[in-house]
């Protein structure tokens, strides 16, 4: 080959590798740079929503719709840059969602409450732990505010979601046990890691939530299955002797009074008593509140002699100081009332004059407080024959009753 030509030939490869080097090279700068403006551009949309978001909720929990409703709605459209599936949207419709239902627009705050959640189970999926709690909070707006009937289609899938998980997890219990020399021994103690537990708790208090809200509306088979899905839960991830428990038991003792089904009740009611005996010492107000619910359960029941018994054993609870919340003057009065209903009044008029003695230290002598304790024992006075007591405090309940 001639060099003049050979020189040409290379010349020409050297600039075609040149055009193959330069254009990715171009391409790449133009690609960062567009890249780079996307970044820039996502950023002023993000501090713009945040600005906006702000504003919004500041305004609301200062109570100055006029000035949060605009800005919230911004808000929604800017977080609509994000996507679908982006939790500052969900937080958006949310808070939009809450003024609405704060301002009584309820037909208006329904369908915001609504994307906030489908757009919360599309960001974390639809077994994220924040669905369940998410859930319950629409269900109570529909219970209380808009369409009941999807509250109670809700609810299922709240059932669903916890049932599930409480069988995925009992079903760990299940594995066969291998003893191996050396080795030591281990085994499922009704408690998962603490990581997973404060999820599956408020799985577990939403359940509980939702239960009272239908035992109010007088769904007492969705009350029932929603306190016991609870119970599962929560014997499930905290073992059987965790005060929890007992707030769960207590709710289904409570429901069980309602439907008059006494018997069940007050089993439900002593285990909450046991367990809380357990756990807290004796002075404490919750120890006192649940012992007062057995009892009323076994008056109810026509166990007198049981429920006297629990009253007497709780005077022992202040032996070292006053109680903090007016127990002892409750106590008094159930006995007193307790002899009252059994028409011993010689029994009752000791234990009432000094239930009201203690609820005039502890409330003041004008409370309202005191007017249910002179009324009782002015009625027992007059069984005794002591009608000027009985005028007198009936005046003096009158007189209180009137002034407020």
């Amino acid at each position: 080959m001639h060099k003049g030509h050979f020189d040409l030939v290379i010349n020409n490869q050297a600039r075609q590798i040149g055009r193959a080097l330069f254009w990715p090279a171009v391409f790449i700068s133009l690609f960062s740079v567009a890249t780079s403006s996307s970044a820039l551009a996502l950023s002023e949309t993000e501090k713009e929503w945040d600005r906006l978001q702000r504003g919004g909720t500041d305004n609301l929990d200062a109570n100055r719709y006029w000035l949060a409703e605009p800005l919230l709605q911004q808000a929604v459209v800017k977080a609509g840059c994000f996507g679908m599936a982006d939790l500052r949207l969900a937080k958006s419709y949310g808070e939009l969602g809450r003024l609405y239902t704060i301002r009584g627009r309820f037909a208006e705050a329904e369908p915001y409450l609504e994307r906030e959640l489908l757009v919360r189970q599309q960001a974390t999926g639809d077994a994220g732990d924040a669905a369940v709690p998410a859930m319950g909070s629409l269900v109570k707006f529909y219970l209380n505010y808009g369409t009941a009937s999807k509250g109670d289609l809700l609810t299922e899938e709240i059932l669903a979601f916890v049932g599930g998980k409480s069988r995925e997890l009992a079903s760990q219990s299940k594995g066969k046990l291998t003893l191996q020399a050396g080795v030591p021994l281990s085994g499922w103690a009704g408690s998962i890691q603490p990581s997973q537990n404060e999820p599956l708790l408020e799985w577990a208090i939403t359940c509980d939530d939702l239960g009272n809200q239908y035992r109010l509306r007088g769904n007492y088979d969705l009350a029932d299955r929603l306190f016991k899905a609870a119970l599962d839960m929560k014997s499930t991830i905290l073992g059987k002797q965790h005060l929890s428990l007992a707030n769960s038991y207590d709710n289904l003792g409570l429901l069980y009074l309602t439907k008059n089904d006494d018997k069940e009740a007050e089993s439900y009611l002593r285990e909450s008593l046991e367990i809380t005996e357990r756990i807290l010492q004796p002075s404490d107000w919750q120890v006192y509140a649940r012992l007062d619910k057995l009892a009323k359960c076994l008056i109810k029941r026509g166990k007198y002699k049981e429920a006297e018994e629990l009253y007497l054993k709780s005077l022992s609870f202040w032996k070292a100081e006053p109680s903090k919340n007016g127990e002892e003057a409750r106590v008094f009065y159930a006995l007193g009332c307790l002899y009252s209903d059994q028409k011993n009044y010689g029994a009752a008029a000791p234990m009432l004059h000094k239930a009201l003695e203690l609820s005039e230290h502890f409330n003041g002598p004008y409370s309202i407080s005191l007017v249910p304790y002179l009324q009782k024992y002015a009625y027992v006075l007059y069984y005794l024959g002591r009608r000027p007591e009985t005028d007198h405090l009936r005046a003096r309940a009158n007189t209180i009753a009137a002034d407020l």
